[in-house]
């Protein structure tokens, strides 16, 4: 009678099998995900919609909520034209910096009017966050993120300071 040292191919495979099938089936949801903190929360959508004024525990009035609501319609139908034309002009210098026959003043005009796009976005950003602030009293404005827009931020999911923004980079590094 011969002693078998190890498994045979199949029924390796069939372990192999059975272990990731308890592995895939014991990984529990929740727990895979990280959970936000306070101050982690996913704060705005482009269109203001989940904002964390919203659903947070800041004990807001009736006429707060109201008032934060049609502060944020009316920075979103004044911010959207602007996005729009920005992201149309950064399309635009995208596609004309690939043509060699474009004059570099031609380019440099582009992005000297996507930088005019994006401080007027910044200015109408802030104004309607200092506007914003004043509806909040001092012990809400304490519970609020540091880094909180209050919906308002300046552009499409990255705002400023918050994305890759290393400038150029140099050849080999």
């Amino acid at each position: 009678m011969k002693i078998r040292k190890g498994l045979y191919l199949p029924e390796r495979i069939v372990f192999v099998i059975i272990f990731f099938i308890l592995i895939i089936f014991g990984v529990q949801l929740s727990k895979a995900q990280p959970h936000f903190s306070p101050y982690n929360k996913p704060t705005s959508r482009s269109d203001g919609q989940g904002a964390y004024w919203k659903s947070s525990d800041l004990g807001l009035t009736e006429t707060q909520r109201k008032t934060l609501e049609s502060l944020q319609r009316a920075y979103a139908s004044e911010a959207f034209p602007l996005r729009m034309e920005l992201m149309s002009l950064r399309f635009e210098l995208r596609h004309l910096i690939r043509d060699s026959n474009i004059p570099s003043m031609t380019l440099l005009e582009r992005q000297r009017k996507i930088s005019e796009l994006q401080g007027k976005l910044e200015n109408l950003s802030l104004s309607y966050q200092i506007k914003a602030r004043s509806i909040f009293t001092e012990k809400q404005l304490e519970q609020l993120p540091p880094d909180f827009s209050m919906g308002m931020g300046t552009g499409f999911g990255i705002e400023l300071g918050k994305g890759p923004r290393s400038g150029l980079r140099q050849q080999g590094k």
